[in-house]
């Protein structure tokens, strides 16, 4: 069971609901790097360093996906399907009604001490590429949502759909992005609850959604739709 047109649209949803966490925690990051620029170069910048950070993003999620296939295959050789969603699906809720996860920050290359000097040196440079570089290298710090859409990717046991399921939350995070950074626009407390609220729910029908099509894998629930599991 791929991962269908309607889940990549859900995944791009819970970008766009992901707004007031990505303004708290990716708006100071992004501000540090494209406050440098003039005044006509600020748009140019903030794509820029949004381009960079999808771009990681679709690295790490061809990664999760590639390793997802490796996972089910193992599992296969061992008398279990899907296992991949079975996994990702029970870490995805794990991190939302736990706050587990696996440790991904401990493996950023940002904690790298040539790295933290590189990010030093290069954020009071002018031009582009500095923006760019700063994007690629932060899009590896990993967050409560990123961290369930590499579980998500995970579960497509594909390094393409991993790729693509990691572009489409890229995509759906970046008009937030672009309205703080622009216009430095922040949200209420209780709206950002409220909004937060929903994107957790989505992300737990996300892993809801992967261990039902496991157990559909195993036969041991019937199949309702290729739409869910």
């Amino acid at each position: 069971m791929g991962t269908g047109i309607y889940e990549y649209g859900m995944v791009l949803l819970t970008g766009l609901l992901s707004a007031p966490h990505c303004m708290g925690m990716c708006g100071g990051m992004m501000s540090a790097w494209t406050l440098q620029a003039k005044k006509e170069q600020v748009l140019p910048a903030i794509l820029a360093y949004n381009a960079g950070r999808i771009c990681t993003y679709i690295l790490i999620g061809g990664f999760m996906g590639f390793i997802g296939s490796f996972v089910s295959a193992a599992g296969q050789l061992v008398g279990i399907q899907g296992v991949a969603n079975l996994l990702g699906g029970s870490f995805i809720l794990l991190w939302v009604f736990r706050k587990y996860a696996l440790p991904f920050a401990a493996w950023s290359p940002t904690r790298l001490a040539p790295v933290q000097r590189f990010i030093t040196a290069h954020q009071q440079k002018a031009g582009l590429l500095p923006v760019f570089l700063g994007g690629l290298l932060f899009g590896f710090i990993p967050c409560g949502l990123t961290y369930t859409m590499h579980m998500k990717a995970a579960t497509t046991g594909s390094a393409m759909q991993g790729a693509l399921t990691l572009l489409s939350f890229g995509m759906g995070t970046l008009p937030a992005l672009l309205v703080i950074g622009l216009f430095a626009i922040g949200l209420g407390k209780a709206v950002r609850r409220r909004v937060l609220f929903v994107a957790n729910g989505l992300a737990v029908a996300f892993g809801l959604l992967a261990i039902l099509r496991g157990m559909v894998f195993n036969g041991w629930i019937p199949g309702i739709s290729p739409w869910l599991w």
